[in-house]
């Protein structure tokens, strides 16, 4: 069973509390944040401001404003006008054949001057002294790629819940504790803290190879370790944060975009087929508990279900969640393998997505698909 093999290796991942800098260099190399953002003036402004709080030397932010229709373009502009350290990039139309995004974080990388690139979203909190954190540790290792998994703040009781077991699920079927292992083809990559030596992505086909590709985080992971990157998946709870969906019509619109092309490979049948797999996954032990005229089968489904609790319960400990969480666990992985089925039949009769304010066919996707689960 594949999640009792990932609690046994999941606390060995590094987490950024712990990395306490040893003696501070001589200098320190120069590091800078990207941040994309479209229509983002409710977060943008918090977000650059907690980075603005590091005392980390030699940090520059780049701010790309892709196409934003709201008040982020001025939120922007008023930020780098009143910091030296920011740099304000508008990006008026999209070139053909790119997502907004990706686009958006090539002409980010593009701008920037530092030897680590650290790739984030606008609506990220970090803490100061993270960066300092997060360098030293991949220097002393001689790292490539540090990725670092958000600390997931509270939205509603709902939706925590569903976070805490798509979080799970993620982590056993990305097989987080292999992404260290040069031989292992899992890979890591965060929207909230993607930090690239620049010379490893240079080392790569780069950001145009991405420019279609939704899954554009765990991606460039892939992307990364496949050239010879070594690579890290941290823990950042208390230093790296972001309310992942603030509300369910968030969840509703986020889960289109994600099921529908990384996950279901804008394939119905097979957004369909993971909605069936999880359904099975999660309720097979339930169904087996409630076979009362067959003895054996109710003790082995009972035994399942209190594997399955526990190991919910020892991820919700290591995710720092609520361990109620692991009581719904079932009815979490019921609503994500709805919201897979949802994605599916929308992507299909739409014929694509919308992201971003652009309307991408599947055809166009599918072409440029390079995420592999």
């Amino acid at each position: 069973m594949p999640q009792l093999y990932g609690v046994r290796r999941l606390f060995e991942l590094p987490v950024i509390a712990d990395m306490v800098p040893d003696d501070a260099p001589d200098e320190w190399p120069r590091v800078s944040v990207i941040i994309t953002a479209c229509n983002e003036e409710d977060t943008i402004e918090n977000a650059v401001r907690s980075r603005l709080d590091d005392d980390y030397p030699g940090l520059e932010l780049v701010l790309v404003d892709d196409r934003s229709t709201d008040r982020t373009g001025a939120i922007v502009d008023k930020l780098a006008a009143g910091d030296a350290l920011v740099t304000a990039i508008h990006v008026e139309e999209l070139p053909d054949g790119w997502l907004g995004k990706v686009h958006a974080m090539d002409v980010g990388a593009r701008a920037a001057g530092g030897e680590w690139l650290v790739f984030s979203d606008a609506d990220v909190r970090v803490r100061p002294g993270t960066i300092a954190r997060a360098v030293s540790y991949a220097d002393e290792r001689d790292l490539d790629h540090l990725a670092v998994l958000p600390e997931f703040l509270p939205a509603g009781a709902l939706i925590d819940a569903v976070v805490s077991d798509f979080s799970r699920i993620l982590c056993v079927f990305g097989r987080v504790w292999e992404i260290s292992d040069p031989k292992s083809s899992a890979a890591a990559g965060s929207g909230s803290f993607n930090m690239v030596r620049r010379a490893a992505l240079e080392a790569t086909q780069g950001l145009e190879w991405l420019r279609l590709e939704v899954a554009d985080d765990v991606t460039m992971g892939q992307m990364l370790k496949a050239s010879g990157a070594r690579q890290r998946l941290a823990k950042g709870n208390g230093w790296v944060g972001v309310c992942f969906y603030p509300t369910i019509r968030d969840a509703l619109i986020g889960s289109e975009r994600a099921m529908f092309t990384a996950l279901g490979g804008c394939s119905l049948a097979r957004c369909v087929a993971i909605g069936v797999g999880l359904v099975v996954l999660e309720l097979a032990p339930l169904a087996l508990a409630l076979q009362h005229r067959d003895r054996w089968s109710r003790r082995v489904g009972l035994a399942l279900i209190g594997a399955q609790l526990a190991v919910s319960m020892i991820f919700n400990k290591w995710f720092e969640r609520p361990l109620s969480h692991a009581a719904v666990a079932p009815l979490g992985s019921l609503a994500i393998a709805v919201l897979s089925v949802r994605a599916g039949v929308l992507g299909k009769v739409r014929g694509g997505i919308n992201w971003r304010g652009t309307f991408y066919p599947t055809p166009l996707l599918k072409s440029g698909r390079r995420f592999r689960p």
